[in-house]
């Protein structure tokens, strides 16, 4: 007689798929993507490695939905952002005060997300997350500025600017900032963005 899923049987699987990658987002926010090898997520969610294999087929699964599911939060953030601001000055001064923030705060996982050599099912999330970005800021500046330049155009403007001046905040390998440094940031990069839009 074949094996029926029941569903008592479907809801423990999936405390256990939800354990394991809670296990792996504390990893990969502890040390990088490059720390959140197989055993060391078993460890973390108190299982065995095999159970992990049993609901995904590599570790390369498992970090892509892992990333997903965290970009998908972050992204929600920036448009919480973008949906309180009332013209476009706000849009992309609390794009970057939001953006900022957040990555000094989590700063080994914002490395992670960002800027870590990852898998390639990791990378397509990474993509994919900063089309998000830029179609939530492009949606928030349409009708809310004059400029002749396409929305999209200065979304990707303000993304890119933050991500660049985010490689030294954020690398590993060197101290963390001090708070007069991320205010200094935040305030140069709020000016460079309300400068491109014509707001001041």
């Amino acid at each position: 007689m074949a094996y029926r899923e029941t569903p008592r049987t479907r809801a423990k699987a999936e405390q256990r798929r939800a354990r394991v990658e809670r296990a792996t987002h504390h990893v990969i926010a502890s040390g990088g993507f490059a720390s959140a090898s197989i055993a060391a997520v078993a460890r973390k969610a108190e299982c065995s490695a095999g159970l992990i294999y049993t609901y995904y087929d590599n570790r390369d699964e498992l970090l892509g939905i892992v990333f997903a599911r965290a970009a998908g939060h972050e992204l929600a953030v920036i448009e919480a952002a973008v949906a309180a601001s009332t013209n476009a000055a706000d849009v992309v001064s609390s794009v970057v005060d939001v953006f900022i923030r957040r990555a000094v705060a989590g700063r080994t996982l914002a490395h992670a997300l960002l800027f870590e050599e990852v898998p390639d099912t990791v990378q397509i999330e990474r993509r994919a997350l900063r089309r998000g970005y830029v179609a939530v800021i492009a949606e928030g500046l349409t009708h809310r500025y004059t400029v002749d330049v396409p929305a999209e155009v200065v979304a990707r403007s303000v993304v890119g600017s933050i991500s660049e001046n985010l490689v030294d905040l954020l690398d590993p390998d060197r101290a963390p900032p001090s708070a007069s440094e991320v205010e200094s940031l935040i305030t140069a990069l709020s000016t460079f963005a309300r400068t491109a839009i014509g707001e001041q």
